[in-house]
C-alpha cells in the first residue's frame, strides 16, 4: 500500500514547525544557554563560542560578505579583523574604534551592546534581548585586556 501526501495546508504547517524548531535552537536571543562547550570567558575564542557565533552571526546579521558595515563575525579570525582596532564607520564623527584594546569605555562594540544614547541606529543585537550582564562583562574584560585574538 503506498503512503498518502499530506495536503497542502498540513505539509507547510509541519515544514514551518519544523523550521521554528531548527530557529529557535540556534536563535541566540542572548538569554539561552549556548551550545558551546567553551565556558564564558574574556577571550575572543570563548566570546566567539558563546556570543559572536550563536547571537551575531547569524543569517541577515554579521556573517558573511553582506555582513552590515563589513563586520563579520562568522569566526575568530572574521571577527578579530573587523572589530580590532577599526574605526567605526557609523559614527565616523566621533572617531572610536569598534574595539579599542584597552578601552572597553570608548568601544563602540560595548557602546553598541550596553544601548548606550550616543549610538546611531539600535542597540545590539537587533531584535533580539539584549545581552545579558554577565556577557557583557566578558566582552568589557576581554577588551580591557587588549583585545587580543588568542588567550595569553
Amino acid at each position: 500500500m503506498g503512503r498518502r501526501a499530506l495536503p497542502g495546508p498540513a505539509r507547510i504547517m509541519i515544514a514551518l514547525a519544523a523550521l521554528l524548531a531548527v530557529h529557535t535552537g540556534c536563535a541566540g536571543d542572548g538569554t539561552q544557554e549556548p551550545e558551546s562547550q567553551i565556558p564564558l570567558e574574556p577571550t575572543l575564542p570563548a566570546i566567539q563560542a558563546n556570543i559572536f557565533t550563536p547571537v551575531c552571526a547569524v543569517p541577515g546579521c554579521h556573517a558573511g560578505a553582506g555582513a552590515p558595515l563589513g563586520q563579520r563575525l562568522d569566526s575568530v579570525a572574521d571577527s578579530f579583523n573587523s572589530i580590532v582596532g577599526v574605526l567605526s564607520v557609523e559614527r565616523s564623527d566621533l572617531m572610536l574604534y569598534r574595539v579599542d584594546p584597552g578601552d572597553p569605555d570608548n568601544s563602540y562594540l560595548v557602546w553598541k551592546i550596553e544601548g548606550r544614547p550616543d549610538i546611531e541606529g539600535a542597540r545590539m543585537p537587533l531584535g533580539q534581548p539584549p545581552l545579558s550582564q554577565e556577557q557583557i562583562s566578558a566582552v568589557r574584560e576581554w577588551i580591557q585586556n587588549g583585545a587580543p585574538e588568542a588567550p595569553p
